[in-house]
């Protein structure tokens, strides 16, 4: 059925004027949906393209509507793009803290690689040299040596001088596992091997010095054997020599200096004939080393003994006897009486 556009109203379908408001008629003209040419109401095929034409075709003539495309709210479309900027953002703030995190995680490790390896090549080598026992030289020249063994060249490290302060880290009844610890430029921190009999501990050491007066009892005194001689009559009679208090308690003495203990070794040089020194066969005539005598004086009262003393096999000095000598004079000779008694001559 067809209304009128003006008022509505239903209409013939060869209705000119529409009855109510006599508005006319305008029948819409039909149209073929391929080509678009004016085609008869009756028509079921284009007089122009042929296209067949049925009740399902579509007029070009009127509005063809197009499929809705549902549109979110503005509201949802702000919110969306509100997330995915936040998402955006979130992902550009986790690089930088992954580059930070890498960074902190190789410090750390920096840190830890190197702190290993400080401990282990400086502060453990420090630590153990500080708590690892001095042991000093007593032989005027000591040799140093790669490998724990003597009586060859090949070995041979350096010479050290007496008093040298050893680094012990291993010690045994014939070797010593050392370094050297020394002002002198040319032998500090050498390490390497030296004979143990050559070594004494400081305590010893420094009771050993303080009984030499000047540097030619020093070098009269100057075998190990004999040294070692006068160090235990010292430690045995409770005798020291002239040492600073500062040195003699850091180095563990405890022998305190007084008047009647005070003893020190003073000699002309070496060379010099004769002495306060000597050293002659009298216990052992067979003996494979010479016996040793010395002079001792006490440095507050003046006055003077002789030591005599004699060597084993082993070279270990035993001590045989002492008296008292004149306050002056040097040791000329010395013989064995008849009844077994040591008799001195002096010269005045």
């Amino acid at each position: 059925m067809i209304l009128c556009k003006n008022c509505g109203a239903p209409l013939d379908d060869d209705a000119l004027f529409c009855p109510e408001c006599g508005t006319k008629i305008e029948k819409e003209e039909k149209k073929c949906p391929e080509c678009g040419a004016v085609i008869d109401e009756d028509s079921t095929f284009c007089s122009e393209c042929g296209a067949p034409l049925n009740s399902q075709s579509i007029s070009l003539s009127e509005p063809v509507q197009q499929p809705k495309i549902s549109t979110p709210p503005t509201d949802e479309i702000i919110q969306e793009e509100i997330v995915q900027e936040a998402v955006v953002v979130d992902d550009t703030k986790k690089k930088p803290w992954g580059i930070i995190g890498l960074i902190i995680g190789l410090v750390v490790l920096a840190c830890g690689v190197g702190g290993y390896l400080y401990y282990d090549n400086v502060y453990l080598p420090e630590k153990i040299d500080r708590e690892a026992p001095r042991y000093y030289t007593m032989a005027n020249a000591v040799v140093l040596r790669s490998s724990r063994s003597s009586g060859a060249d090949y070995n041979k490290i350096g010479s050290l001088p007496y008093g040298t302060e050893l680094i012990t880290y291993e010690q045994d009844s014939e070797w010593s596992r050392v370094k050297v610890s020394s002002v002198n430029p040319e032998i500090n921190n050498l390490e390497g091997f030296i004979a143990s009999p050559f070594l004494l501990s400081k305590q010893d050491f420094f009771l050993l010095n303080s009984v030499f007066g000047d540097q030619e009892s020093k070098e009269n005194v100057f075998t190990t054997k004999c040294r070692l001689a006068v160090l235990n009559y010292y430690k045995t009679r409770g005798y020291i020599g002239k040492i600073d208090d500062q040195l003699r308690t850091e180095s563990g003495i405890t022998t305190i200096p007084d008047g009647g203990n005070q003893w020190q070794i003073f000699c002309r040089p070496k060379e010099v004939k004769p002495n306060n020194v000597l050293f002659k066969r009298l216990y052992d005539k067979n003996s494979r080393f010479t016996d040793f005598a010395v002079i001792i004086k006490n440095i507050v009262s003046g006055e003077r003994k002789l030591l005599y003393f004699y060597f084993d096999e082993e070279e270990t000095p035993h001590f045989l006897a002492d008296q008292d000598a004149p306050s002056e004079g040097y040791l000329k000779d010395i013989v064995k009486t008849s009844y077994g008694e040591l008799k001195a001559t002096y010269t005045y």
